[in-house]
């Protein structure tokens, strides 16, 4: 949880910076382009942290809730 808060920070930061550097430089701009790639490492980065919570959790009520014994 805390590597997600922590990324979604990262990500806020690097998309003003981006928009801060397409406005100065032009959208087309190596410096622009640079951070916008850079920002989309971080997206990806959120995602796959996401997913592993995803799967995380099916795996743990897979184990604690499914396999409960009938009542």
């Amino acid at each position: 949880m805390l590597k997600r808060k922590w990324l979604l920070l990262k990500i806020n930061q690097k998309r003003s910076e981006m928009i801060a550097l397409g406005e100065t430089h032009g959208l087309g701009a190596r410096e622009t382009l640079a951070c916008s790639q850079e920002l989309d490492r971080l997206l990806n980065e959120y995602d796959k942290a996401s997913l592993d919570r995803s799967e995380a959790e099916m795996e743990y009520y897979s184990r604690h809730l499914l396999k409960r014994p009938a009542s």
